[in-house]
C-alpha cells in the first residue's frame, strides 16, 4: 500500500512542478501589462472563487502564417528566452527577437543565468535546477537560447541558438511551428 501511495506521489511531483511554471509565466505576463512588481497570486476567499464549472475566458487567436501558406493559432505559445547580463550576442540578438515578438504577436518570457535582465528585458526570472533540467537535458547551456512551448500544454520545441538575423529567426519560428503542426501538437 505504502510503495503505491509513494509511487503516486512520484509521478504527481512533475505536474506540481509544471504548475509553479505556469505560474511564474503567469505572474510574469502579468507585470509586463503594466505593473511595476510581479504580481503575487491572488489569495481568494470561498466567497470570491468561480464557480466550478466557471469556463476560462477562450484565448484571442494569434495567426501566424507559416511559408507554405497555412494559418495556425499560436495564441498559447511563447518564446522561453535563456539570456545572460553579460553575454554580448544577447545584446545584440534581443532587439530583434523583441521586434519579431511585436510583429507576429507571440510573447517573450525571459530567463536569466546570472539573474539580471538588459535595457530590452529589464523583468527576467532568474534560471533554477529545475528550469536547466526542463530545457538544457540534451543541449548545451549557451546564450542566447530560444524555445517555443506551449502555456497550456508545455510541449517545448528547441528554436534557436546564438545570435541571428530577424530573417533567420524567422525561418527558425516557420520551421518550429510546421514541426508542432507535423506533431499534432499545434
Amino acid at each position: 500500500m505504502m510503495s503505491k501511495l509513494f509511487a503516486v506521489l512520484l509521478m504527481l511531483t512533475p505536474v506540481l512542478a509544471t504548475a509553479s511554471t505556469i505560474d511564474d509565466i503567469a505572474r510574469l505576463e502579468q507585470a509586463k501589462e503594466g505593473a511595476d512588481a510581479p504580481a503575487q497570486p491572488e489569495n481568494r476567499s470561498a466567497k470570491s472563487a468561480p464557480a466550478a464549472d466557471a469556463q476560462p475566458a477562450p484565448a484571442k487567436p494569434v495567426w501566424y502564417h507559416l511559408s507554405d501558406g497555412r494559418r495556425v493559432d499560436v495564441g498559447h505559445w511563447q518564446i522561453v528566452h535563456f539570456v545572460r547580463s553579460d553575454c554580448p550576442y544577447c545584446h545584440r540578438f534581443n532587439p530583434t527577437l523583441k521586434s519579431v515578438s511585436e510583429q507576429t504577436g507571440i510573447g517573450v518570457f525571459v530567463y536569466s543565468f546570472d539573474g539580471k535582465g538588459d535595457a530590452v528585458f529589464p523583468k527576467v526570472m532568474p534560471v533554477n535546477d529545475g528550469i536547466l533540467k526542463d530545457f538544457f537535458a540534451e543541449l548545451p547551456q549557451a546564450t542566447p537560447t530560444d524555445f517555443i512551448i506551449n502555456t497550456q500544454s508545455l510541449v517545448t520545441i528547441p528554436l534557436s541558438q546564438g545570435e541571428m538575423s530577424e530573417e533567420a529567426l524567422r525561418q527558425r519560428l516557420d520551421e518550429s511551428f510546421a514541426l508542432a503542426v507535423r506533431l499534432g501538437v499545434l
